[in-house]
């Protein structure tokens, strides 16, 4: 019974660490040196204690299995929960054939900043926009694209810094679903 709780322990100490680990990677990369520090240092903490216990459990292989599977589901987790935070700036590029001004009149509706650019594509005439955007709404953004011009080409990428522009962080009040 000892050897199941600890195994236990040993578990749930792995995800919690790899979990804090891969948001600490993910706030590392995007130049927030304080949260990535603090959250450094919880995970050192509980990475110790949870070495700790596999080491005077060397006997047991299901002390080494805990250890592994906790490692797997702190990765899930945490991506799972950095997700949910939704975290970050995101830039979209929607590039649509033809000229039109129904995408920016949709994105300006929504409460998106958006800037349009001609160009020539290899059918013809095409309007870039280029929209910078809190993650959070990412997927609101992709969805309007999507009912705009379902034929438009559309690409998304993090953002590590956004700023002296219009980043609009919430829809505006009246697209607001209650």
């Amino acid at each position: 019974m000892d050897v199941l709780w600890t195994s236990l322990l040993i578990f749930g100490l792995r995800a919690c660490d790899v979990s804090i680990g891969t948001l600490r990677s993910i706030y590392a990369n995007r130049g927030r040196r304080a949260v990535a520090a603090s959250l450094g240092l919880f995970e050192s903490l509980i990475f110790v204690f949870a070495i700790s216990k596999v080491f005077s459990g060397l006997t047991s292989h299901w002390t080494m299995v805990a250890y592994a599977c906790g490692f797997a589901t702190g990765n899930f987790l945490g991506i799972t929960i950095e997700r949910w935070i939704g975290s970050g700036t995101v830039l979209v590029r929607i590039i649509v054939r033809g000229r039109s001004a129904n995408m920016m009149t949709a994105l300006r509706s929504a409460g998106f900043g958006a800037t349009a650019l001609q160009g020539a594509g290899g059918e013809g005439e095409v309007d870039f926009y280029f929209v910078v955007a809190p993650r959070r709404r990412q997927r609101e953004l992709l969805e309007l694209a999507e009912r705009v011009d379902p034929d438009a080409f559309v690409t998304l990428d993090a953002v590590n810094h956004a700023g002296g522009g219009y980043v609009s962080a919430t829809p505006p009040a009246a697209s607001v679903k209650k």
